[in-house]
C-alpha cells in the first residue's frame, strides 16, 4: 500500500479552493491501494492532518513524526491552486528529494502559470490565442494606449493567478486602469486580453492506457459578465455536460486539448478552456492544477464517461 500526501493549501486566493479539492480527494480515494494524508502548505507552515492533530513537516525530506515514529511518503497528489503548487515552486522541492508528484515538471508548471508565457507559446506551436499585452510592475500607462491595442471589451487579470481571483471584464475606457489596480492586488505584472466573442468550453485531459485522454467537453453559460470566482464556485453558471455542440467542433477540441497536454510536457490531470468563435476554437487558458471538488468540472466530466471519483483519483495518482 502507498503512502499518498493529498498536498494542499498554498499562499495565495485559491487556498480556500484548494482546501476543498483535498476534501473531495480524502473522501475518495481507494484505501486499498492507498493510505492517505492530508499536508497543508501553508507560508509560515507545514504540516500534516492526522488523527485530529497538526503534525509538522519535516522539509529535508517531507516526513514527520507520529507516535515516536517516522512516516515518509511514496507520492505526492498535488491539489495546491495558486502558488506554491501551480508555479513549479514545490516541484522544484519534490525534484531535489526524489519525490513523485501528480503534476508536469518545473518547466511545464512555471510556464503554464503565467498566462503571457503561455499563450505566446501556444501561438508560436500554431494555436489560435488571443491578442494580449502585459503591464508590468510600476509601468504607467493609459487606457487609450490599451485599448488601442486591444480593443474593447477586454479582460484584465493578473498574469500568473487563478480562479479569476482579481479578474475584471472591462467595457469601458474609464474602467481600464481601476482593473489594472485590482489583478495588482494579486500579480504584479498584469496581462490585457482582447475579447473574443464565442461560447465558452472547457476539456480535461488525464492519462489513461499511457496516452494523454481528452474527457467530455463541459460548457460555461455563466450568469455573470464572466466565468468569474462567484460563477466557478457559487453556482452562478450552468455546465453542461457534455457540451451541446456540433460534432466537428466536438472532436476539434478534444484534439486540441490532448495535443496541448503532450506540446507542453503536461503531468497527471489538466483542463484547457476555450472559447468557440468562428473557425478555429480559440485557447483561453491551461489550468494544471484544477478544481477537484466534488462538485468541479473534471469529476463531472469523468461521470459522464461512467467514470467515479475513486477510479479518477486512482488514474491520476497512476
Amino acid at each position: 500500500m502507498k503512502n499518498i500526501a493529498v498536498v494542499c493549501g498554498g499562499y495565495s486566493g485559491e487556498s480556500v479552493v484548494s482546501m476543498r479539492s483535498a476534501a473531495m480527494v480524502m473522501d475518495n480515494i481507494d484505501r486499498t491501494l492507498f493510505r492517505p494524508t492530508q499536508v497543508v502548505i501553508e507560508r509560515k507552515r507545514w504540516y500534516a492532518l492526522v488523527e485530529g492533530s497538526e503534525v509538522e513537516i519535516n522539509r529535508n525530506d517531507f516526513s514527520f513524526e507520529w507516535k515516536g515514529e517516522k512516516q515518509t511518503f511514496d507520492k505526492v497528489f498535488m491539489i495546491v491552486h495558486g502558488t506554491p503548487g501551480e508555479n513549479g515552486l514545490l516541484q522544484g522541492y519534490f525534484d531535489t528529494i526524489d519525490m513523485p508528484y501528480t503534476t508536469g515538471d518545473v518547466l511545464n508548471m512555471a510556464l503554464t502559470f503565467n498566462k503571457k508565457a503561455t499563450t505566446r507559446t501556444l501561438h508560436s506551436m500554431g494555436y489560435r490565442v488571443a491578442r494580449s499585452l502585459v503591464v508590468r510592475k510600476e509601468e504607467e500607462v493609459t487606457a487609450e494606449a490599451i485599448v488601442s491595442k486591444v480593443g474593447l471589451p477586454c479582460f484584465v487579470k493578473p498574469n500568473c493567478g487563478g480562479s479569476s481571483i482579481g479578474t475584471s471584464r472591462v467595457n469601458e475606457d474609464s474602467e481600464v486602469l481601476a482593473a489594472i489596480e485590482k489583478a495588482r492586488n494579486e500579480d504584479e505584472d498584469i496581462i490585457v486580453e482582447e475579447f473574443i466573442s464565442g461560447r465558452e468550453v472547457t476539456c480535461g485531459v488525464i492519462v489513461m492506457d499511457g496516452k494523454p485522454t481528452a474527457l467530455p467537453i463541459t460548457e460555461i453559460v455563466s450568469e455573470n459578465e464572466f466565468f468569474d470566482f462567484q460563477a466557478k464556485y457559487e453556482g452562478k453558471s450552468k455546465e453542461i455536460t457534455p457540451a451541446p455542440i456540433d460534432e466537428k467542433t466536438y472532436a476539434r477540441v478534444q484534439e486540441l486539448a490532448a495535443r496541448i497536454y503532450t506540446d507542453l510536457n503536461c503531468g497527471g490531470m489538466i483542463r484547457v478552456d476555450f472559447l468557440l468563435p468562428e473557425g478555429e476554437p480559440c485557447v483561453i487558458e491551461v489550468n494544471t492544477v484544477p478544481g477537484f471538488s466534488a462538485a468541479s468540472i473534471i469529476p463531472q466530466q469523468a461521470a459522464a464517461i461512467g467514470m467515479d471519483k475513486t477510479t479518477l483519483i486512482t488514474t491520476v495518482l497512476g
